[in-house]
């Protein structure tokens, strides 16, 4: 923020060495009470207004999807390097068979089997009914107990026929739900995206891996209180990071964050120490704003990248318009100091 004195600071030394102005104890009183009055009013409008990032904590950052398997399952193959581009169906990594396809062939020869028993119970309960046909036509001749005891074979065939039935969809739900535990088996990534450090190795039981989703980049950067009633979704916004230094990257506000964080509560039971809540709030936080950018052409802002940024905020009347510049030359001058850090 000081640097924006500078042009007034040039001007004045200008001054005093063409003689314009003599350098004595009044002009010199006058001239840093004028310059002292303008940082505090460039100060005040720049908070307010057109605020920037004075932490230099603005960060890229992006949406992940987590690719299970955390525990438990043991990692077969990994057909990814670090920090590879990867298309959305791309396969990521394999588990290793936990005898899904043998459990799949067993519930099928089940299911051949089931259909040949309902095969053989229709050709009994087709016996039956000829059968039943026969003495019946006899009429008074046959006996009604046969009668009955066909009457009930025919029954009990029916009832089998239908447990049959009842036995193969349920086999059939278990051979569904396996074949689903063996897709599982591959992991594919959900969307177009980015890996960062491929930190497991064939055959852990422990860890998992995170894509990015690079289409959906936003920095996240901090602003003052006072500035956060004049900043809306939509506002015009410039930020640099320190991957490429010097370079003014242009987004819009999306939104500003919801919480700080420090007003999480701990779902278990218990009390918050008062030396934790104090130590957690005696200090002022801020909010964090979002802003979504897209990647400049031949630009490629890696996620994680620091710098800083200036919003377009809200202001009282048009004619206030120009307290942008500050805003603008603010991270233009940071950008310049990252440039000249880097060398």
């Amino acid at each position: 923020m000081k640097e924006i004195m500078l042009p007034y600071i040039l001007v004045v030394w200008l001054l005093v060495k063409l003689g314009v102005i003599t350098w004595n104890l009044r002009n010199a009183v006058m001239s840093v009470g004028i310059g002292a009055f303008l940082a505090f009013l460039l100060f005040a409008g720049h908070r307010f207004w057109s605020p920037a990032d004075l932490t230099d904590s603005a960060t890229v950052k992006a949406p992940h999807a987590v690719l299970s398997p955390l525990v438990m399952q043991e990692v077969d193959q990994i057909y990814v390097d670090h920090n590879q581009f990867v298309e959305k169906g791309q396969l990521i990594y394999t588990l290793i068979d936990v005898d899904s396809n043998e459990e799949i062939s067993s519930l099928e020869a089940q299911i051949d089997a089931s259909h040949h028993e309902i095969e053989a119970f229709r050709i009994s309960l087709n016996n039956d009914k000829r059968n039943l046909e026969r003495l019946e036509s006899l009429q008074d001749f046959a006996a009604q107990s046969s009668k009955d005891d066909l009457q009930a074979s025919i029954q009990s065939g029916k009832a089998k026929i239908v447990a049959a039935q009842a036995k193969i969809e349920s086999m059939q739900s278990q051979i569904n739900s396996a074949s689903w535990k063996n897709d599982r088996r591959e992991v594919r990534a959900p969307f177009d995206g980015q890996l960062s450090v491929v930190n497991i190795a064939n055959g852990t039981r422990i860890g998992n891996m995170h894509l990015y989703d690079t289409s959906r980049k936003f920095l996240e950067m901090r602003i003052a209180d006072q500035a956060y009633g004049n900043i809306k979704p939509g506002q015009f916004a410039e930020f640099y990071v320190d991957a490429y230094p010097g370079q003014i990257i242009r987004g819009r506000v999306h939104s500003i964050r919801a919480g700080t964080g420090e007003a999480m509560v701990n779902p278990m039971n218990g009390d918050q120490h008062v030396r934790q809540h104090v130590g957690s709030n005696s200090s002022t936080h801020g909010r964090t704003v979002i802003i979504e950018f897209n990647d400049p052409e031949g630009m490629l802002i890696p996620i994680g990248a620091t710098g800083s940024g200036w919003v377009s905020a809200e202001k009282p009347h048009p004619i206030l318009g120009f307290i942008d510049i500050i805003g603008g030359a603010t991270v233009r001058l940071k950008a310049l100091k990252s440039y000249l850090s880097a060398l």
